[in-house]
């Protein structure tokens, strides 16, 4: 990197969203420069899970299978369990199927070519960054600070600190992916939502603990032990690997809320400590990797654009963790913004009122998913603790007592009980099986002729709630493009391998749609001579006739769909600039 320096694009942040930012860019040959402050990669485990969704993504960026490599086995990925604790006299409370694995996998498998997978940031990061760095050797930066920023009509001005020495750099876009540590606020974009809803604190460490598990194959582990008051202030416990296991190298992960019994910090003595009294393991070895505290907030800058430059993933919304929504919904940003980009480095006049579309689409997003997200942290506390019988409030002794009846099968309030906690269950869904939170939001802007209704083809219940429940494959504009497996002369790919990065894709079901000609399509048949639609999927879900097509975006999302009758060449390219392109 050197002084003066101009780019298409700069990055700040080098985490999850502003390494796919790059890898996305540097694919369609985009110049654009990283800075993140930090050494090197993340330290800390952080993010876990990864949707099918982003797994998507990483499919475009071919990563894929070196993350699928990493990510935790299927035995582990798709469990997890309540107990009271994990000593002598701990006992389950309850166990369930999650994330696609076990009863869901079916279900899972048809919705995407991809797979819900676990696999923690700090070991996702290394793999993001490899991949950005073969792609653009020169262009990833670590500890380089961007310390401010200054934009005009044509460009933005960036003084960074790399290394000791100020260096200016000039970009004409610019992506903020800080974490909204900095610049969010720098651009006087008010935060919206609820903040410091709870203190945490995380512990990484090292333990011999999967011999003492009851049932190791949960990956996380929720705790509500009676003497502590339940839920999320008790604390909970997940496995990061890494994989494949090997014996006497087991990491894990320690997290709690601070109760205003604790002091305003843990250090690494107290954080045991807890650790080892949820647990109820006093004597447990634990080799401490990092302590680290944060704040649990749902909240979303009140936009995402300022002239220039973008807000990507934390620097727009802070997401709480329960339901791996954060990560996914940065990743998922970036993806929806950078092709956008790419055609206001072509063409800034035409293609601005584009770029507008970034906020309009993913704004709603990151505050749906916030505010969804705090309804699982809060589930925990007042549906599965409620069914309990547990609180904080109540002694220990009160907490035994109404804890008692699970177990004991002789008690009268048993079946009451465990028909409670199965009730509770239900609600949880909404963090542990919850496809249509994770793969079924879509872009109601995009549906610019009204086609889905009030009901969305289904994604969306009676009372205007999204179906977190279930994924609803659909053509309607704005929805992610449906699943199918295609064949053909022996090859064999999915409907998403087929989007270019550069073009749109139209999906015909005869020929006939090329002879319109446009050069920012790309035309495919799936029938009649095409593609084979070998399982009868995208028949099913196209939304179409014989005589109809589907035209997707290059993130994915459907963009029109309607026949070809009386369309000219003139007609078709109107079309494209009207419900596709956004032209000013």
């Amino acid at each position: 990197m050197h002084s003066e320096m101009q780019y298409d694009v700069a990055i700040i942040g080098g985490g999850p969203v502003g390494l796919t930012s790059s890898i996305l860019l540097s694919l369609r040959g985009i110049p654009n420069v990283v800075f993140e402050r930090y050494p090197d990669t993340s330290i800390h485990p952080k993010a876990c899970g990864i949707n099918q969704r982003t797994t998507e993504i990483f499919r475009t960026m071919g990563i894929e299978d070196e993350v699928y490599a990493h990510a935790a086995p299927p035995e582990i990925a798709g469990r997890t369990g309540w107990y009271t604790s994990l000593g002598p006299e701990g006992r389950e409370i309850v166990s369930r199927d999650a994330w696609g694995g076990g009863i869901y996998e079916a279900e899972y498998k048809k919705n995407s070519p991809s797979r819900y997978c676990i696999l923690p940031q700090i070991r996702l990061e290394p793999i993001l960054k490899r991949r950005a760095v073969e792609l653009n050797q020169e262009g990833i930066n670590y500890s380089s600070e961007v310390t401010s920023i200054e934009q005009d009509k044509d460009s933005v001005t960036l003084n960074v600190r790399c290394n000791g020495a100020d260096e200016t750099i000039r970009a004409r876009y610019v992506i903020a992916a800080d974490g909204g540590r900095s610049f969010t606020n720098t651009l006087n974009i008010p935060w919206i939502g609820q903040r410091d809803i709870f203190r945490m604190a995380t512990a990484h460490f090292k333990s011999p603990l999967r011999s003492l598990h009851p049932d190791p194959r949960n990956f996380i582990t929720w705790f509500s032990n009676p003497e502590l008051g339940g839920s999320t202030k008790t604390g909970y416990l997940y496995q990061i690997g890494p994989w494949p296991l090997e014996p006497g190298n087991e990491e894990w992960v320690f997290a709690c809320a601070l109760t205003p019994r604790d002091p305003e910090r843990f250090d690494p003595e107290t954080m045991i400590k807890r650790a080892r009294q949820t647990l109820a393991i006093p004597d447990l070895p634990i080799e401490l990797c990092s302590l680290s505290h944060w704040n649990v907030n749902a909240i979303h800058a009140e936009r995402y654009r300022v002239g220039r430059v973008f807000l990507v993933g934390d620097a727009g919304h802070k997401i709480p963790p329960w339901g791996a929504l954060g990560m996914n919904t940065g990743i998922q940003d970036a993806q929806n913004l950078i092709w956008k980009l790419q055609l206001a480095l072509q063409n800034e006049t035409k293609y601005d009122a584009l770029l507008d579309t970034y906020d309009t689409e993913r704004r709603p997003i990151g505050k749906h998913v916030g505010g969804w997200s705090l309804h699982n942290l809060l589930s925990h506390a007042g549906v599965m603790d409620v069914a309990l019988g547990l609180s904080e409030d109540k002694s220990v002794e009160e907490n035994k007592r109404n804890i008692a009846s699970t177990f004991d099968t002789l008690h009268p309030e048993h079946a009451q009980k465990r028909t409670a906690i199965e009730k509770a269950q239900k609600v949880l869904d909404t963090e542990f099986k919850a496809p249509g939170t994770e793969i079924g939001w879509f872009y109601p802007t995009v549906d610019i002729d009204g086609e889905g209704g009030t009901l969305h083809g289904g994604q969306v219940l009676e009372d205007g709630r999204l179906d977190f429940e279930f994924y609803v494959p659909s053509t309607i504009p704005g929805h992610h493009v449906p699943h199918a497996w295609l064949g053909r002369g022996g090859a064999s790919c999915a409907v998403r391998d087929l989007i270019p990065l550069d073009k749109l894709l139209l999906l015909a079901r005869r020929p006939g749609w090329e002879g319109l000609g446009d050069d920012r399509v790309r035309y495919e048949v799936i029938g009649d001579g095409g593609w084979d639609d070998i399982n009868g999927d995208w028949a099913e879900n196209c939304g179409v006739g014989e005589d109809g097509a589907v035209l997707v975006r290059p993130d994915g999302i459907v963009a029109w769909r309607g026949k070809l009758s009386n369309m000219s060449p003139e007609s078709w390219s109107s079309l494209i600039d009207r419900t596709v392109l956004v032209v000013s």
